[in-house]
């Protein structure tokens, strides 16, 4: 009374206990004669059925890598950002022939390459001891914290500092008994605690210091330097110049110590990526 499809000859004739050749047939099997011709249908059915499945498995398998480029591409643009923003630069640096510019970013630094028709050297960081602030385009891997300047401009504003800065005191260095000076081949050098706010990453407290070299009637005769949101300092020759060099401990993971050194042209400043150990510790047991 009906043609039902042949992939369901065979569970039809498993339901009404029947080989596939009899329900065919509409009567049981009697003769041999029409065992092939069923055994035929028989294989055609189980062809049916692996086809079936095999273009079913092929829809879920697109159907997969589909969503897996979604979810790719969303990541993609979640990971990647191209944003715009008003910013002090922290430091500026050559490395093999690339600038680079680093900028805040929460308790981190990005490290953003600058183009190559961008007036680098133009940059300055600070006036009047104040950061400038600098309108950036740039675009950046929020996993790697690295990325690339397209456009930076000069806002004509100063970045003023927070109102939970705190003046502190100031007190003298001691003489670094290998060289004989307190500081740059200075004797009489003092620091002050100039800012002293909480660090935004949570983890203690982020110092500005000023060094002062003094004079028989003041100790602040001379401003030296002044040093920024750091964590700690220490003094040691850490080139083995036979002068006391500076070693500050930064806030930042990426850039974590800065020395400063005295030369005949003035103030110099280095950022390695590590110190001897001797020095790490120091720099954990100050402050």
């Amino acid at each position: 009374m009906s043609y039902p499809d042949v992939t369901l000859l065979e569970p039809l004739a498993a339901a009404l206990d029947l080989g596939v050749e009899e329900l065919m047939a509409c009567r049981p099997q009697e003769t041999t004669g029409e065992e092939e011709t069923m055994q035929t249908l028989l294989d055609i059915s189980q062809d049916s059925v692996r086809r079936e499945r095999r273009r079913s498995w092929k829809r879920l398998g697109a159907v997969l890598a589909l969503l897996a480029v979604i979810a790719a591409v969303a990541a993609y643009t979640r990971i990647m950002v191209t944003e715009e923003r008003q910013t002090a630069i922290v430091l500026k640096e050559t490395v093999d022939g690339a600038d680079y510019l680093y900028v805040a970013d929460g308790g981190h630094l990005l490290r953003l390459q600058y183009e190559a028709e961008l007036d680098f050297d133009s940059l300055l960081l600070e006036d009047h001891n104040n950061p400038l602030v600098y309108d950036l385009t740039m675009r950046y891997n929020r996993l790697t914290r690295e990325g690339t300047v397209t456009a930076c401009a000069d806002t004509g504003m100063l970045d003023i500092g927070s109102e939970m800065n705190q003046i502190g005191s100031g007190m003298g260095l001691d003489v670094n008994p290998e060289t004989g000076d307190a500081l740059f081949g200075y004797t009489e050098v003092a620091y002050e605690y100039r800012l002293i706010y909480p660090n935004p990453n949570g983890a203690g407290f982020l110092y500005t210091f000023v060094f002062w070299l003094g004079d028989e009637e003041t100790w602040q005769a001379e401003r030296l330097l002044e040093v920024e949101d750091c964590l700690s300092f220490t003094t040691a020759d850490i080139d083995q110049d036979g002068v006391t060099e500076l070693v500050v401990r930064t806030r930042w993971e990426e850039k974590p110590y800065t020395i400063y050194d005295m030369a005949d042209s003035g103030l110099m400043e280095s950022w390695p990526d590590t110190v001897p150990e001797d020095i790490q510790e120091a720099l954990a047991l100050t402050l």
